[in-house]
């Protein structure tokens, strides 16, 4: 008998959403997919090979990506969800995953077994992965089951426009982040938001009415007033005051950081140390225990003082340091030789937690900047490389971007294998 997809009501959620005069209770469903069927599969979306009911990275590539079309369509909104999911996963392979509670505008990368509660607004449940290995001579991971369980408000239904830059629930506005939405109706009715729930970010302001916030300046360890004119520290007439705050996640040896996004964007930046880093979804900001009342509007041109952030360490693992690329890619150092050859610093690395490394892909492609030399190598585990000829970077299908640069003292570092010629 072939299996289809279903949905079940499971059970019901206390706590839910405080209406006027009463309280209900949302509700918790349960999606099921098999993979038996492509019923469900977003095909526009999805480079993953399907043999016998479980999808693999395709066949000469490395990374692959299965999305899903809307699989729970409820009238009111979704407010949180578990996956779970049946997996194969060699060594040297890994899987990504991610869910989204509005149609794919805004994806959350979750960890499978854990609870997510979204920052966005939305009632179309969607789920995406991306399947990735070493190398397309490695044996592939695969997936072949997923169970998605989500909390649908019993109360507070999306409007038809509703999208993750920002919406109405009938006549109240909301923004991206649905605990202050929470927070702020609780508080029109008189009801306490609880400790833990962020509110609604408002900047602080001066007796004037001018914005008060502070950043980091390029190259300083101490806060200083941040402004457009170097030679005047003030907006409106008024100082800009500092503040600085204890997260769990910071630069070594420091403890301040400082959270900041152009005004109009979405995109949050973490200074630590005079550099920024892109903090690269919501789901791994709330994760760090981040409130977005910790972040301050500042100018794009504020922002491009601040060089990027290029060398990181994860949370434990004191002895490796990684390169992260222009591209969003991470990649080994290979030794103190390697690392001291780009005239890096130690107070330049930034701890990160495994969550947030593991949303990075590995840079495994790079060329030699200088001298230039447009051959592209593939590093495997960080140990060895293998030169690729034009016709197998074509059909391996590798974009430009994940193509990094690297010095001479790194090249000479890795073995040289057999060189990959198809």
């Amino acid at each position: 008998m072939n299996k289809i997809p279903n949905f079940i009501l499971v059970g019901a959620l206390l706590g839910g959403f405080f209406a006027a005069a009463s309280v209900r209770a949302d509700q918790v469903f349960l999606f099921s997919d098999d993979l038996s069927f492509l019923s469900n599969i977003d095909s526009g979306q999805t480079s993953a090979k399907l043999a016998n009911g479980r999808f693999y990275t395709a066949d000469d590539s490395v990374s692959s990506a299965v999305a899903s079309d809307t699989v729970a369509n409820p009238s009111k909104l979704i407010v949180s969800a578990r996956l779970d999911v049946s997996v194969s996963i060699p060594s040297d392979a890994m899987i990504i995953y991610y869910l989204s509670n509005n149609g794919g505008l805004k994806w959350t990368q979750v960890n499978p077994g854990f609870t997510y509660t979204f920052d966005s607004a939305g009632n179309e449940l969607r789920w995406r992965a991306v399947i990735t290995r070493n190398s397309p001579f490695v044996q592939s991971a695969s997936i072949d089951q997923i169970n998605i369980t989500y909390t649908v408000s019993d109360s507070i239904t999306p409007s038809v426009s509703s999208n993750f830059t920002g919406g109405s629930f009938g006549s109240v506005a909301y923004g991206t982040d649905i605990n202050s939405f929470l927070c702020r109706t609780l508080s029109s009715l008189g009801l306490s938001c609880g400790s833990g729930t962020p509110e609604a970010y408002q900047p602080a302001t001066s007796g004037s009415g001018s914005v008060i916030g502070s950043v980091f300046s390029p190259g300083s360890t101490a806060p200083v007033n941040a402004s457009d004119n170097s030679s005047n520290n003030s907006v409106g007439g008024s100082n800009l005051t500092a503040a600085i705050y204890t997260a769990g996640k910071k630069q070594e040896g420091s403890n301040s950081v400082n959270l900041v996004r152009v005004k109009g964007r979405e995109e949050i930046y973490e200074i630590v140390g005079g550099k920024k880093h892109l903090l690269p979804t919501m789901d791994i900001f709330f994760n760090y225990g981040f409130k977005l009342e910790m972040v301050q509007d500042i100018t794009q041109k504020q922002l491009d003082k601040f060089p990027r952030i290029k060398l990181m360490r994860v949370t434990g693992d004191k002895k490796n340091t990684f390169y992260f690329t222009e591209g969003g890619m991470i990649r080994l150092i290979p030794d103190k030789n390697v690392f001291n050859s780009y005239g890096d610093r130690e107070e330049d690395i930034i701890v990160i937690s495994k969550k947030e490394f593991n949303w990075y892909p590995q840079n495994q492609f790079v060329f030699l900047e200088n001298p230039l030399n447009r051959d592209v190598y593939q590093l495997v585990n960080g140990k060895v490389k293998r030169y690729l000829t034009q016709s197998a970077v074509k059909r391996m299908k590798i974009d430009l971007e994940q193509i990094a640069p690297i010095n001479q003292v790194e090249l000479s570092t890795y073995q040289t294998d057999k060189p990959i010629i198809l």
